[in-house]
Protein backbone atom coordinates (compact mmCIF):
# COMPACT_ATOMS: atom_id res chain seq x y z
CA UNK A 1 0.00 0.00 0.00
CA UNK A 2 1.28 3.32 -0.83
CA UNK A 3 1.63 6.07 1.42
CA UNK A 4 -0.70 9.09 1.70
CA UNK A 5 0.78 12.35 0.71
CA UNK A 6 -0.41 15.72 0.17
CA UNK A 7 1.37 18.33 -2.39
CA UNK A 8 0.89 21.98 -2.50
CA UNK A 9 2.66 24.56 -3.94
CA UNK A 10 5.58 26.69 -2.25
CA UNK A 11 2.76 29.80 -3.01
CA UNK A 12 0.21 27.54 -1.23
CA UNK A 13 2.43 27.05 1.87
CA UNK A 14 3.17 30.48 2.07
CA UNK A 15 -0.27 31.51 2.47
CA UNK A 16 -0.86 29.11 5.53
CA UNK A 17 1.89 30.80 6.82
CA UNK A 18 0.52 34.22 6.17
CA UNK A 19 -2.97 32.88 7.48
CA UNK A 20 -1.25 31.64 11.02
CA UNK A 21 0.98 34.89 11.15
CA UNK A 22 -1.92 37.32 10.89
CA UNK A 23 -4.00 35.69 13.25
CA UNK A 24 -1.53 35.24 16.54
CA UNK A 25 -2.27 34.41 19.39
CA UNK A 26 -5.24 33.25 18.22
CA UNK A 27 -5.47 29.97 16.06
CA UNK A 28 -6.08 30.28 12.34
CA UNK A 29 -7.85 28.05 9.73
CA UNK A 30 -8.27 27.67 5.81
CA UNK A 31 -9.65 24.76 4.04
CA UNK A 32 -7.38 23.50 1.08
CA UNK A 33 -9.29 23.06 -1.94
CA UNK A 34 -8.22 20.48 -4.81
CA UNK A 35 -8.50 16.90 -6.22
CA UNK A 36 -7.70 13.52 -5.01
CA UNK A 37 -6.12 10.68 -6.76
CA UNK A 38 -5.92 7.47 -5.36
CA UNK A 39 -3.23 8.11 -2.72
CA UNK A 40 -2.47 11.74 -2.88
CA UNK A 41 -4.51 15.19 -2.28
CA UNK A 42 -3.43 17.53 -4.68
CA UNK A 43 -3.98 21.29 -3.52
CA UNK A 44 -5.40 23.82 -6.38
CA UNK A 45 -6.39 26.20 -3.78
CA UNK A 46 -5.85 27.45 -0.20
CA UNK A 47 -8.94 29.80 1.27
CA UNK A 48 -8.47 30.88 4.51
CA UNK A 49 -11.81 30.91 6.64
CA UNK A 50 -12.42 33.14 9.73
CA UNK A 51 -12.01 31.62 13.69
CA UNK A 52 -15.50 32.54 14.42
CA UNK A 53 -14.11 31.90 17.81
CA UNK A 54 -11.35 34.16 17.91
CA UNK A 55 -9.84 31.81 20.42
CA UNK A 56 -5.91 30.96 21.35
CA UNK A 57 -7.13 27.13 21.63
CA UNK A 58 -9.76 25.94 19.29
CA UNK A 59 -11.20 27.23 15.94
CA UNK A 60 -14.70 27.55 14.64
CA UNK A 61 -14.83 27.91 10.89
CA UNK A 62 -17.54 30.53 10.00
CA UNK A 63 -20.77 28.94 8.52
CA UNK A 64 -21.85 31.20 6.36
CA UNK A 65 -17.68 31.23 4.61
CA UNK A 66 -18.01 27.62 4.62
CA UNK A 67 -20.96 27.00 2.49
CA UNK A 68 -19.74 29.63 -0.17
CA UNK A 69 -16.74 28.26 -0.25
CA UNK A 70 -18.97 24.28 -1.01
CA UNK A 71 -20.49 25.91 -3.72
CA UNK A 72 -17.08 27.21 -5.30
CA UNK A 73 -15.43 23.90 -5.05
CA UNK A 74 -19.17 22.46 -6.76
CA UNK A 75 -18.54 25.23 -9.34
CA UNK A 76 -15.10 24.59 -10.27
CA UNK A 77 -14.70 21.02 -9.71
CA UNK A 78 -12.86 20.66 -6.98
CA UNK A 79 -13.66 19.22 -3.17
CA UNK A 80 -12.11 20.16 0.17
CA UNK A 81 -9.02 18.22 0.32
CA UNK A 82 -7.46 18.92 2.98
CA UNK A 83 -8.02 21.73 6.69
CA UNK A 84 -5.58 24.00 8.08
CA UNK A 85 -5.40 25.66 11.42
CA UNK A 86 -2.53 26.78 13.50
CA UNK A 87 -1.74 25.79 17.13
CA UNK A 88 0.10 28.12 19.88
CA UNK A 89 1.63 24.79 21.11
CA UNK A 90 2.97 22.12 19.09
CA UNK A 91 1.96 20.82 15.69
CA UNK A 92 0.00 17.80 16.77
CA UNK A 93 -3.83 17.11 16.54
CA UNK A 94 -5.51 18.29 20.01
CA UNK A 95 -8.58 15.90 21.22
CA UNK A 96 -10.83 17.75 20.12
CA UNK A 97 -9.15 17.96 16.55
CA UNK A 98 -9.11 14.46 16.45
CA UNK A 99 -12.74 14.36 17.03
CA UNK A 100 -13.71 16.82 14.39
CA UNK A 101 -11.00 14.44 11.88
CA UNK A 102 -12.88 11.58 12.35
CA UNK A 103 -15.71 13.29 11.34
CA UNK A 104 -13.77 15.28 8.20
CA UNK A 105 -11.25 12.62 7.23
CA UNK A 106 -9.09 14.78 4.95
CA UNK A 107 -5.41 15.48 5.66
CA UNK A 108 -5.16 18.39 8.76
CA UNK A 109 -2.36 20.58 8.63
CA UNK A 110 -1.39 22.07 11.74
CA UNK A 111 1.12 25.13 12.22
CA UNK A 112 2.84 25.82 15.29
CA UNK A 113 3.29 29.34 15.92
CA UNK A 114 6.28 29.12 18.07
CA UNK A 115 8.37 26.74 16.16
CA UNK A 116 6.89 27.65 12.76
CA UNK A 117 6.78 23.41 12.03
CA UNK A 118 3.82 22.20 9.82
CA UNK A 119 2.82 18.41 9.55
CA UNK A 120 0.02 17.08 8.52
CA UNK A 121 -2.36 13.87 9.88
CA UNK A 122 -5.48 12.41 8.63
CA UNK A 123 -7.60 10.14 10.29
CA UNK A 124 -7.01 6.59 10.06
CA UNK A 125 -9.73 3.51 10.86
CA UNK A 126 -8.19 1.47 13.70
CA UNK A 127 -7.99 -1.29 11.81
CA UNK A 128 -4.86 -0.09 10.35
CA UNK A 129 -3.21 -0.56 13.63
CA UNK A 130 -3.43 2.88 14.57
CA UNK A 131 -4.24 3.29 18.02
CA UNK A 132 -5.93 7.07 18.16
CA UNK A 133 -7.21 6.71 14.50
CA UNK A 134 -4.67 9.34 13.27
CA UNK A 135 -1.31 9.20 11.40
CA UNK A 136 0.67 11.42 9.89
CA UNK A 137 1.20 11.94 6.18
CA UNK A 138 3.85 13.29 3.77
CA UNK A 139 3.82 16.63 2.90
CA UNK A 140 5.04 17.48 -0.35
CA UNK A 141 6.08 21.17 -1.49
CA UNK A 142 6.54 22.15 -5.11
CA UNK A 143 7.86 24.72 -6.78
CA UNK A 144 5.04 27.10 -8.45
Amino acid sequence: MNQLTITLRVSQLLTLDQTADRSNPHESCALLLGKRRENVYDVEEVIPVSNKYSSEVSFAMDENELLKIYKYAELSNTSVVGIFHSHPSKPFPSDTDKTFMEINPVPWIIKSTITDEMRCFIFSDVLKGKIDGIEEIKMIVVKD
